[in-house]
């Protein structure tokens, strides 16, 4: 059985709004005005270039304005990272629909009825051998996008300020 259409379509749109604002950065004047070469972003993950921005940060500080623009850009890649992370590297899993996870199930040795949902499921066993396990559903989905389309908004903000 495979995930619904709508349900990798979420995933990648995801992916697709975190490429736009790591792009959104990158391509903007005010960080060409800054010590940082875009061309050496370009081949980055996406916290990576979160951490590159950062560091300009306190440099700025004679330019308020485009200063608040890098700062505000480092924070959103950073945070958008980890959350595009948590969703790209989850594993489909499987579980009768409606179910939570299906890790819930084997736990409390439920027999599995008819498997009818597909989702994606990031697993963490920690060095005491405590598991946790997040189920990257519509829901879970819809909340990582809306976080995207809010750092989006905070970036697109930013760069309306004039560059000093």
């Amino acid at each position: 059985m495979e995930a619904s259409h709508e349900y990798l379509a979420k995933v990648g749109e995801l992916a697709y709004r975190v490429s736009q604002l790591e792009w959104l950065i990158i391509d903007d004047i005010r960080l060409a005005t800054t010590s940082i070469d875009a061309v050496d972003l370009h081949g980055l993950p996406t916290g990576a270039i979160g951490r590159a921005v950062e560091t300009v940060v306190p440099e700025l500080e004679s330019r308020p304005n485009v200063q608040h623009f890098v700062a505000t850009s480092a924070r959103a890649l950073l945070n958008v990272a980890a959350r595009r992370n948590m969703v790209l590297h989850a594993r489909p899993g499987r579980t009768r629909s409606g179910d939570e996870s299906p890790w819930v199930s084997w736990r409390l040795s439920i027999r599995p009825r008819a498997i009818q949902d597909v989702r994606l499921q990031k697993l963490r066993v920690g060095k005491a051998g405590n598991v946790d396990l997040t189920w990257i559903d519509d829901a879970y989905l819809d909340k990582q996008i809306s976080a995207v389309e809010y750092w989006l908004r905070r970036v697109e903000r930013a760069r309306e300020l004039p560059v000093d």
